[in-house]
């Protein structure tokens, strides 16, 4: 193989030998990019979104280390090898850095003697802000997050009821608006690790000032349209009208129709208490009888004597003896009787909360049909509208009374929609996304490729230069005898040149072009 690329070396002129070099060269250093390119590091995102003071101190720690770090647009967000990502949080973490979110439990692992009981409630009250900061930290969509904690003195006698409960405000920095079930879970969080504090007086805030947590505050459901009711009626509108809309999908197909559910909800809470008496339920509850008897006597007896009155002044009868005895006898009952009725306490309460009527909206896509090449609008029959009704009735399970139509709960009008204005931005967002996967690919085979194109294009230009053929005719015996007679002495007259001249012109000739090329190689 050496021998070959000499003798292919040495058959090439001056010109073939520089272009051949300066290919080579072309090979080595796209070769040595290729490997410059392949050899530099994947950045990944350390931290983001960094005070100037916990950059400086990230920054100071991966110098210590002797980490190779980058530094995002701004200062605020540090970049290392992907590879060491993982590995420089959990020590940075050990060091707490970065230490945005406040102290947490640490603090108690110096020793405390000597300190203050107020001093310590403090760094108790410290601690526990920090490490609900560093919970809430970790939900999604929250970049960070501070909790301040407000505690009450320890009174023994409280100045105004209600003011003795601890408060608390939660300030997140979210990428973008927050769901309510988040910041509800915040609330509850934050509410179940603070004593006594109450969900209702736990406050979250954004960082563009909204107070996120004020739809979220119960005052009971007997309190009117409170923002309970206001919210149990949405969740009733939005589970009616999704199970509505799902169901017409499937009928209809996507983005043909639209529904919209109301629901009238009873938000008057009542309580009655109904006294019953009965009075063929008797029941006897005492017996008293009373009887009195009297007995009365009267007697009459001579001039003398008794009463007066006119039987005093009459004469005695013929016969008659000399006195008179008169009884009378008096007798009285009563009997008295005392019955129980049957009496029925019934006490009821009727929640806020029922569903009183339920009422819907639906708004239908026309249909299209081609006709001599145009695309035309149908209107659909009566018939289909009133089936699309019923199917809408019978999904939210309205019964109909006596009298009563599906035309009084449910609307159903037939038009044109809109165009989707994000259809085509879809379809641009997934084209892009297709070119930069592509990219990608492209980026990752462009060195190989054009590290095997330039070897293609050396063997090609080292088939296209092939080796010079020179035709030397070979001396006859007598010419070789004078040659031999030339060469033996050393001497090159004019005379020996014009004999070789005029035996081979041809040989001369190359001679003299190889002496040429040797000259200016020399240069």
């Amino acid at each position: 193989m050496v021998t070959q690329f000499k003798e292919l070396w040495n058959s090439l002129g001056a010109n073939q030998r520089i272009s051949l070099i300066l290919a080579a060269g072309l090979v080595v250093l796209a070769m040595i990019g290729m490997m410059v390119w392949a050899a530099q590091p994947d950045m990944q995102l350390l931290y983001g979104r960094l005070s100037p003071d916990e950059a400086g101190k990230i920054v100071a720690k991966l110098e210590q280390k002797g980490v190779p770090f980058q530094t995002g647009s701004g200062g605020n967000s540090i970049y290392v090898d992907a590879s060491q990502v993982h590995r420089l949080r959990m020590e940075l973490a050990t060091e707490g850095i970065p230490a945005g979110s406040g102290p947490g439990f640490e603090l108690f692992d110096e020793g405390s003697f000597g300190i203050s009981d107020f001093v310590q409630r403090t760094n108790f009250l410290r601690a526990v802000q920090g490490e609900l900061s560093r919970t809430i930290s970790q939900f999604d969509g929250v970049n960070s997050a501070r909790v301040m904690v407000v505690m009450p003195e320890n009174r023994l006698l409280s100045s105004r009821e209600g003011r003795d409960r601890p408060t608390a405000s939660v300030f997140v920095e979210a990428g973008s608006g927050l769901p309510i079930s988040t910041v509800n879970s915040i609330r509850h969080l934050v509410a179940n690790a603070i004593q006594r504090l109450n969900v209702n007086d736990v406050v979250v805030v954004d960082s563009l000032g909204t107070v996120l947590s004020e739809e979220l505050r119960s005052d009971g459901m007997g309190g009117g349209m409170t923002n309970d009711v206001m919210r149990y009626r949405k969740s009733l509108e939005t589970y009616f009208t999704g199970k509505v809309q799902t169901m017409l999908d499937r009928v209809l197909g996507s983005n043909q129709s639209e529904v919209r559910v109301a629901v009238d909800i009873d938000t008057e809470s009542v309580q009655t208490t109904e006294k019953i008496f009965d009075p063929e339920s008797q029941v006897a509850r005492s017996t008293v009888a009373d009887e009195n008897s009297q007995i009365e006597r009267e007697s009459t007896g001579g001039t003398n004597g008794g009463s007066a009155g006119v039987a005093a002044n009459t004469p005695n009868p013929i016969g008659a003896g000399p006195t008179g005895l008169k009884e009378r006898e008096d007798k009285n009952k009563t009997r008295t009787e005392n019955f129980e009725i049957n009496e029925r306490i019934v006490s009821s309460v009727r929640n806020p909360g029922s569903i009183k009527r339920l009422t819907a909206s639906l708004f239908v896509a026309k249909r299209f049909e081609t006709v001599d090449g145009k695309s035309e609008p149908v209107n659909r029959t009566p018939e289909e509208l009133d089936e699309l009704r019923d199917i809408v009735i019978n999904a939210l399970g309205i019964q109909l009374s006596p009298g009563q139509l599906s035309s009084d709960f449910i609307t159903v009008k037939e038009m044109v929609f809109a165009a989707d204005p994000f259809e085509d931005h879809g379809k641009l967002l997934r084209e892009e996304a297709d070119f930069q996967r592509w990219i990608e690919l492209g980026k990752n085979g462009v060195g190989a490729v054009l590290g095997i194109g330039v070897i293609l294009f050396f063997i090609q230009m080292l088939k296209r230069y092939k080796p010079e053929q020179i035709s030397i005719e070979v001396l006859q015996p007598e010419q070789m005898l004078q040659t031999k007679k030339m060469e033996d002495t050393s001497v090159v007259t004019p005379e020996m040149l014009n004999e070789l001249i005029r035996q081979k012109p041809a040989n001369i000739g190359v001679s003299l072009r190889e002496w040429i090329g040797d000259e200016v190689g020399k240069k």
